[in-house]
This record gives C-alpha cells, structure tokens and sequence, in this order.
C-alpha cells in the first residue's frame, strides 16, 4: 500500500501491486465486442427509416444531434474535474493515485481494487465517490432525454436516430483512446482522455470499469431504440394517439432514470442485507434496501406526473395501477440483470407491460361499452372506428370480435 498525502497536489509511487494484468487480446476482444453491439444497436433504426417504415424529420435530427452531443461535451469535464477534487480533498489520494483510477485500469494487476479499498475509510468515501458521479451522470443523461423529448424534438424517427448515433460515435471514441493510448507512456494523457468517460467508470468495477461504462451506455441505447420499437409495433400511431405517447414515454423511461439510480444512491452507503449478482466488474452485489429504494424510486415519480397532469392519465387505462406495476416490474429486473444490461432490461421490459396493458385495458373498455362507436366498420381485420380518451377523442381502431 503506498502512503496516503492530504495536500492537493501531492505526488506519491502508484500503489504496489502483484498479480496478472490483462492481455492485449482480451481487452482488444473486449473493445470490438462493445463496438460491435454499438453497431447493432444503430442499424435497427437505420433499416427502419429506409424501409420507410420510421420517417424522420432531418431538421430536428439535426438539432437533436446538436444537442445531446453539445450537453455531453459539457458534462463530462465538469463531472471528471469535480471526481479528481473529490478524490484529492474528501479521499486525500495521490496524483498518482488518482492517475490509475482515470487511466485505462485494465493494464493494472489484479490486487490494484483490494489494495486500494483496504483502509475502511477510503472504502466508504470511494463508495460515495461512485454515488455522486456514476449515478449523477446517468440521472443527468436520460433527464435531458425526456427533456429532449418533450420539449426539443417531438418527431420520433429525429429522437431515436440521434441518440443511436450518438452512442455508436461515443463508444467509437472511448474504445479508439482505450486502444491507443493504453501503454504506461500515455498514463499522463488520461487526465483529459478520462473527459470522455464522463466519471461514469465506477472505480469499485475495478479494472473493467471503462468497459462497464461503455457496456451501460450501449445498453441504454439498446433501451431506448428498443423501447420505442416496442412501442411502434404496438401502439398506434404517435401522430394519432400524442397523449398516450407522451404518458408511455414517461413511464418507461422515468423507471430507468430516477428508480435504478436510487438503488446505487441508497444501496451502495446504506446497503446492510447484501446478495451477490452477476455483472461486468470485480464487485458485483446489491442489497435489499437498494431494491426497495428502486422500487420507490420508480413509483413516485410515475405518481408525480400521473398526479400533476404533467401527464394524461387518461391516455391509458388504469394508469395509476400501471405506475405501480410498472414499479414491481422495474424492481425484479433490475435486480436479476447482468449488471450494465439493466439500462436495456428495464426499459424494454416497461415497454412490453405498457403495450399489453394499453390492449387490455383497451379491450375492456369496449366490453363495457367506453367508447362511441363511429359509423365506420372494416369487416375485413374486424375494427371499429371509435373515439377514445386514450387519443384524445381522435378516431382510431380498436380490434373487436
């Protein structure tokens, strides 16, 4: 263990460590599998627009692109620079120290995390290092997409093809300067290099924490585009059904947003009935206060927005039993997911309850007779033509038999 100095710009020898380092065909396996499921994830909404199937607006794609990739490119320094001063001030570690935390980690030796945890102190202000930052980026990241979309693009192919770009060209980045710049010679150089990563490398993932931050931004990518692919393929149309959209879109993604981050921000300082998990780091492990902070965490805010019509909770049958079932689903897959596929998992897997909930509830209204029926039938797919409060009275069909 090296010596631990309190001044700011104190220099100190890296900590001394023994044990295997990764191999350069490891990580360059690594690096090309996390590109690889980046690229997956862009051509879905790439086949879609020119099949013609997801039509795009290319003047908001434009400022869409404009704008998430001009919030990042201010957020990431902030919260790097604001990680260091946390590390110097509040954790007391060296230059040195600190060096081969935002540096690529996967050329240290195996005991580089035990060694660095082993005073009980650091642990715990390490741990809430990971909080702030970690945590605090996600929050910020998929806050500015529902801002994003509600407020700058409305036009849906415009919002999925610019948050799908914008992954593949961040993990493009992240893995050419993990390649690139991975040798002892360039260990100075990841003091701007680590800007990219945007803190979100979570220092107790140990030496895979650069591949679990890029693991989770692809996965959320993969979240989003696929939800909103669910979301295409069963729900009608967003230009007739805009409140009901509007309601989805905030109940799938507020889960993903405010819920999984409450179970790091509770579970990780507060955590005491810990379990082990699977996942890409060298900790993996939740606990049963972390799942309850998730459950609230994904319910409140979906009670919020039913609550103060930032929503119609008309636009969906049993809306306020959906948040809630919405908040159980989000908690279970949150919980057995491979860590850093969660950000996929829960999203998807709202989509999938919000689609099956909308026929069911919509089927149960017409049993009881919620809708007027227009003077329109279509005896070959057996629809009528009806106006719903889920369309806000806008003819639409709903499957009779």
């Amino acid at each position: 263990m090296s010596v631990r100095h309190s001044a700011i710009f104190s220099k100190a020898e890296p900590i001394k460590c023994s044990g295997p380092t990764c191999s350069t065909p490891t990580i360059n396996c690594s690096l090309l599998l996390l590109l690889l499921l980046s690229l997956i994830q862009l051509s879905g909404p790439v086949a879609a627009i020119l099949s013609g199937a997801l039509p795009v607006d290319w003047d908001q794609f434009g400022v869409g692109v404009a704008f998430l990739i001009g919030g990042e490119v201010v957020r990431r320094p902030i919260f790097c620079l604001l990680r260091v001063l946390y590390l110097r001030r509040a954790v007391g570690l060296s230059d040195a120290e600190i060096t081969d935390i935002v540096g690529t980690r996967l050329s240290l030796p195996q005991d580089w995390l035990p060694n660095l945890l082993a005073d009980p102190r650091t642990k715990t202000r390490i741990k809430v290092c990971d909080v702030l930052f970690r945590k605090g980026g996600h929050v910020f990241t998929l806050t500015s997409t529902i801002i994003f979309n509600a407020f700058v693009v409305d036009d849906l192919g415009a919002l999925v093809l610019s948050v799908s770009l914008g992954s593949v060209l961040l993990v493009m980045v992240q893995a050419s300067a993990i390649s690139l710049f991975r040798g002892a010679a360039h260990r100075g150089h990841w003091w701007w290099l680590s800007w990219l990563f945007g803190a979100a490398d979570r220092i107790r993932d140990g030496r895979l924490g650069q591949q679990n931050a890029m693991m989770g931004s692809t996965s959320m990518m993969w979240g989003i585009v696929a939800s909103f692919g669910i979301a295409l393929l069963g729900l009608p149309p967003q230009e007739d059904a805009e409140k009901l959209w509007a309601l989805a879109t905030q109940l799938v993604l507020l889960p993903l947003t405010y819920g999984d981050a409450m179970g790091e921000i509770i579970g990780t300082p507060f955590g005491r009935h810990r379990f082990k998990v699977k996942g890409l780091g060298e900790i993996n492990e939740k606990s049963l206060e972390g799942c309850a902070a998730v459950f609230l965490g994904s319910l409140i805010p979906g009670l919020i927005v039913l609550g103060t019509g930032a929503a119609d909770p008309c636009a969906i049958p049993a809306a306020w039993g959906l948040a809630a079932a919405i908040a159980v689903l989000t908690t279970i897959t949150e919980t057995i997911a491979f860590r850093s596929t969660d950000n996929f998992v829960i999203p998807a897997c709202n989509a999938v309850l919000v689609v099956i909930w909308w026929h069911v509830g919509l089927a149960v209204d017409e049993g009881n007779d919620a809708y007027d029926v227009l003077d329109s039938f279509d005896s070959g797919n057996h629809s009528l033509a009806v106006k719903s409060p889920a369309f806000g009275n806008t003819p639409t069909y709903g499957l009779v038999e």
